[in-house]
């Protein structure tokens, strides 16, 4: 069995005549528990026992307190409740196996791989109460909101603003293609400035990414299902995070990659998971 290599002791050579071993508390934790509690008995002390914050485990390296601000409101009044947004991108496409490029032509279908990830979907978020699904309305994404959904009595609902990039006449070409193009090579190298046919793509998304977070929020319950596309789903991420058009290429998601956000009262989103994609290749993982 593999172990953690530990340190040699000066007798065992570790440290030279020259080098003396850096003096250790041999135990630390409990020094610093001790600290800890010191602290905590003297705000107690000071505050009639009321804590400005709760006491923390030695052992938790990371927050989860939604109550406390976070980093942009996406709307402009409190929500009612805490929320829980799961997005996923569709699964494999005829279009995506030949290598074309989509955007929200509707003449691309999933292939009966991507329907399989749907199905694996559906079983890895089988454990998970959710109260509403949205989806885009062009196919190959409805089509997976429709399987992944299964047989649940909540509403599906196709929502326009889910759907994917308009890229002109770029859409039904090769990536080789299209990268012989000017406009080809605009959309992958400068994306936020990329035009094509007097639209902006990018642009568009991230203003349909604003609407679309403002509809889940206002939307009744704490748990929703977001089915949608990688150039709108890389838009719901950066507004989400407060990141400009220029970070659009900063996230990629799979096929049927999952992305989860929890978001407070006041509107304000945290990433809690980005493109997981175990379910895909393993039983029994749920999320």
């Amino acid at each position: 069995m593999t172990g953690v290599a530990l340190p040699l002791s000066p007798s065992q050579g570790a440290f030279t005549s020259a080098q003396a071993a850096p003096k250790r508390c041999r135990k630390a934790l409990t020094c610093r528990a001790q600290s800890n509690v010191s602290t905590l008995e003297e705000k107690a002390g000071s505050s009639n026992g009321v804590f400005d914050e709760a006491p923390r485990s030695l052992y938790n390296t990371g927050a989860s307190d939604m109550t406390k601000p976070g980093p942009l409101s996406l709307i402009d009044h409190e929500i009612a409740h805490e929320k829980t947004v799961v997005f996923v991108r569709h699964g494999m496409t005829t279009w995506n196996e030949q290598k074309r490029i989509q955007g929200d032509s509707d003449e691309s279908t999933l292939t009966p791989f991507g329907e399989e990830q749907a199905r694996r979907t559906a079983a890895a978020l089988s454990k998970m109460q959710f109260d509403s699904c949205y989806t885009s309305p062009i196919r190959r994404a409805s089509r997976f909101a429709e399987l992944t959904w299964g047989s649940r009595q909540a509403p599906l609902i196709k929502m326009p603003t889910l759907k994917e990039a308009h890229l002109g006449w770029l859409q039904g070409m090769s990536q080789d293609e299209a990268s012989q193009t000017g406009e080809g090579v605009s959309w992958r190298q400068a994306p936020s400035d990329f035009g094509i046919g007097g639209r902006y793509p990018v642009k568009e998304v991230f203003s349909a990414a604003y609407e679309a977070w403002k509809d889940i929020l206002e939307a009744d319950g704490t748990q929703h299902l977001v089915v949608t596309h990688k150039s709108i789903l890389r838009a719901l991420l950066c507004v989400a995070l407060n990141l400009p058009p220029v970070s659009f290429r900063a996230f990629d998601i799979h096929n049927a990659g999952v992305c989860t956000f929890r978001v407070n009262k006041r509107g304000e989103p945290m990433l809690s998971s980005l493109n997981l994609t175990s379910h895909l290749h393993h039983d029994g993982v749920f999320y």
